[in-house]
């Protein structure tokens, strides 16, 4: 009878081991597309600094705030760079590539509940009057919660 007992405790104990051992793989949390989405949409977001191609451009985009929500963004002061209204999605599953409806793409190359920083490439610039509207080149945009 001890036999049988000890076979069964045994038994049972490799079935609870495999059972827990194939559970650590899965992950129940949200994908990063949905934790960078709640991210972007928790705030209005103000720039702190902008570069092109690593030189100091802040005072072209002063007064700059991006606010976005699940499907469109909205922004002030961003010139032909940052149009005033549009949608967005991302094109990739780690959530760090967006696409806005200008067809700009737009890379987060950080997030999280306070800061944002996102790089886009603009192949040209434009002029309005009396001033330079956006030069062309790789534009690094820091952004703060507002």
């Amino acid at each position: 009878m001890k036999k049988i007992f000890n076979l069964i405790f045994v038994f049972s104990s490799m079935v609870l081991l495999v059972h827990l051992t194939g559970c650590g793989g899965s992950s129940s949390g949200p994908a990063a597309k949905e934790v960078n989405t709640q991210k972007l949409i928790a705030n209005t977001w103000k720039l702190s600094t902008v570069t092109v191609d690593a030189v100091d451009k802040t005072v072209l985009y002063a007064g700059l705030t991006v606010k976005f929500t699940a499907t469109s963004y909205t922004s002030t002061s961003g010139g032909v760079v940052w149009p005033a209204t549009g949608t967005w999605s991302f094109t990739d599953e780690a959530g760090k590539i967006i696409k806005r409806s200008d067809n700009q793409e737009i890379t987060i190359t950080e997030i999280s509940d306070t800061a944002l920083k996102l790089t886009l490439t603009r192949t040209q610039g434009s002029y309005g009057p009396d001033r330079i509207e956006s030069v062309a080149g790789v534009h690094v945009f820091s952004l703060v919660k507002q």
